[in-house]
């Protein structure tokens, strides 16, 4: 067993009777407090706390994990979309994940913190074409530097545009298979995304238990927890690397 699947498993078994804590509107401000109190304040008054516990792995083809979620979860449905994801460019806004779902909605999560293997997500905003002004102060807040005028917020064109060049903008192609079991919900997904195909596997539930005692049970097969901007940023530099040496 490698060591950081060993890590993986210790971890899973110190915390899984913890349970997140309940949100405050500061609580957005990420470790650095990149953000002001004040800011921190207006976006806590606006902002939806969804929030979830997730694990995501990247195997290159279907792996112990996945097969345990076709034989014992039930089937839901394929989905076939794709999604703009508008990865901030400031360090300080690492904790973000924002995209535009199917050319749509927008939708902002925040990483929260790590429980062991497990990331607490929070979705702190999720509307449709066009936004409600309010967005405004989260966006500039997200990504410090925009400016947001002249009908940026009216459709996913306008918004991508008025955040050039302050954010990365990553095109992921998905089919998306999502499985259902108790408060658990699954997907297996493959995805297109800067010339790359490979798959995803992801957990998601609303408590932080049922999860931890599923990974639990993988064993020594679990992989490192990575998400979306994470695996994308990581794309990124592996591309402009490429582009340097030739």
């Amino acid at each position: 067993m490698s060591v950081i699947r060993r890590q993986i498993k210790i971890s899973i078994l110190t915390n899984c009777s913890l349970a997140p804590r309940e949100p405050d509107a500061n609580s957005i401000v990420r470790s650095g407090d990149c953000l002001s109190t004040g800011t921190a304040f207006m976006m806590g008054r606006i902002l939806k706390w969804d929030m979830t516990c997730e694990y995501r792995a990247w195997p290159d083809q279907d792996d112990a994990l996945a097969a345990t979620i076709r034989r014992h979860f039930q089937s839901r449905h394929r989905e076939d979309r794709t999604d703009d994801y508008l990865l901030p460019v400031s360090r300080c806004s690492l904790s973000f994940l924002p995209k535009i779902r199917a050319g749509k909605k927008f939708e902002i999560k925040q990483k929260i913190r790590t429980e062991g293997a497990i990331e607490i997500w929070r979705r702190i905003l999720s509307e449709s074409f066009p936004l409600h002004p309010n967005a405004q102060r989260v966006l500039e807040a997200v990504y410090p530097g925009a400016r947001f005028s002249g009908g940026a917020l009216d459709t996913p064109g306008r918004l991508v545009g008025a955040l050039m060049p302050n954010a990365f903008i990553c095109r992921v192609r998905k089919t998306r298979l999502t499985f259902r079991k108790g408060a658990c919900k699954a997907e297996i997904t493959q995805i297109e995304a800067l010339g790359k195909e490979t798959l995803t596997v992801a957990l998601e539930c609303s408590k932080l238990a049922p999860l931890a005692d599923y990974l639990q049970k993988q064993g020594s097969s679990l992989l490192p927890n990575i998400d979306y901007g994470t695996w994308l940023r990581a794309q990124l530099k592996r591309h402009h690397s490429l582009c340097t040496m030739q």
